[in-house]
């Protein structure tokens, strides 16, 4: 026992090396600890019980049971559950100091790719969504520079994400509106996101709407296209790009158009026939200027979407994302961003260990 508590410390002396500058003092500040006396008063010891709960998957009694045999406290399983709720604030404040550091180790570029996506999580027993994991993830490091946990009312929007000048926020159907379009604008940087025939509204020069699927039935089979276009957010001027579009291989339109007809059903829907014909094209609406991305270019780099998605799959089969303990509010959140912080650790091992193989 006493080999195994050993090596337990020296693991955590390794990750509290990761932990970002004042993680102390942030508990007091965001009240995750707000007794002067008791195991869980200290700010270590409350973190490592956190993390471990989340990362291990156990019950609230198991955790407590265990941090007694390592040696790290004595507590009930009702007092962990109790300060645990507390600690959703601090936790995203250490969450969002990590990616503050990782954003500033990145190098810089003349084009830095960033895949936003979003993943979803649910109580026990709940049929719909209850949290919404925001993510911005960086190439070619694949690294989370950016997060934010929302309820289900949190909708997907480059809104909710800082960029800035050279940065292409690349983004699925979810992010095609004019809002998020024009914040990624002002910030000075590109968009890069796929759209639907009819979801955002496009402009021609004279003023004009723009159908999509008007002009991509002149395309044959694995042939692509572009011509400008400009979307117009509210409140601000006219934001300026090019619809590219691509005619998907006769069998890959197809299986499309069969999993649009699926998707459609399981809502108890009857696909139209613009949705059907949709199906076999793909519109993208860039900013990226065409001297700095060819059209080829543009759905090659959408087609690394499957980078997010991995990563994704990372937190969801290796750290159980989304599995939550129990239907508290408080506790869910809790447990969702300590997993983030989680991950976070983990990615900031991996380059290391990266870096120490390709120096």
């Amino acid at each position: 026992m006493g080999m195994a508590a050993n090596l337990v410390d020296e693991n955590w002396k390794l990750l509290r090396e990761k932990l970002p500058a004042g993680w102390r003092a942030a508990a007091k500040r965001k009240r995750a600890i707000r007794r002067k006396a008791g195991p869980l008063a200290k700010p270590e010891v409350l973190l490592r019980m956190v993390l471990g709960h989340a990362a291990s998957n156990n019950s609230f009694g198991e955790t407590a049971v265990h941090a007694k045999q390592a040696g790290l406290a004595a507590v009930s399983k009702v007092a962990l559950f109790k300060r645990e709720r507390n600690c959703g604030d601090w936790l995203e404040w250490i969450a969002n100091a990590m990616l503050r550091e990782t954003m500033s180790e990145l190098p810089e570029q003349a084009l830095r790719l960033r895949l936003i996506d979003a993943t979803c999580a649910s109580k026990p027993g709940s049929k719909g969504t209850d949290f919404r994991l925001h993510v911005c993830v960086d190439l070619p490091d694949r690294r989370f520079s950016q997060a934010g946990l929302t309820d289900r009312r949190g909708g997907e929007t480059f809104a909710r994400f800082r960029a800035s000048p050279g940065d292409v926020m690349v983004g699925d159907r979810g992010y095609a509106s004019a809002r998020g379009i024009g914040h990624v604008a002002l910030e000075g940087a590109y968009s890069l996101v796929r759209t639907n025939a009819s979801s955002l509204p496009l402009f021609a020069a004279d003023g004009g709407r723009i159908d999509p699927l008007a002009l991509a039935r002149s395309l044959a089979p694995g042939e692509m296209m572009e011509v400008d276009a400009d979307v117009r957010p509210r409140g601000q001027e006219p934001v300026l790009g090019r619809l590219c579009l691509l005619a998907l291989p006769e069998d890959e339109a197809r299986k499309a158009q069969r999993r649009t007809a699926r998707q459609k059903s399981r809502k108890q829907r009857r696909p139209g026939v613009r949705a059907l014909e949709s199906a076999k094209y793909v519109f993208i609406f860039t900013t990226v200027p065409r001297h700095l991305m060819s059209t080829a270019q543009v759905f090659a780099v959408y087609r690394l979407r499957w980078q997010v998605e991995l990563a994704f799959k990372t937190l969801k089969t290796v750290l159980r994302y989304g599995d939550l303990p129990n239907r508290c509010a408080d506790t869910g959140r809790t447990w969702l961003l300590a997993k983030l912080v989680c991950a976070l650790l983990l990615d900031s091992l991996i380059v290391d260990r990266e870096a120490a193989h390709f120096p």
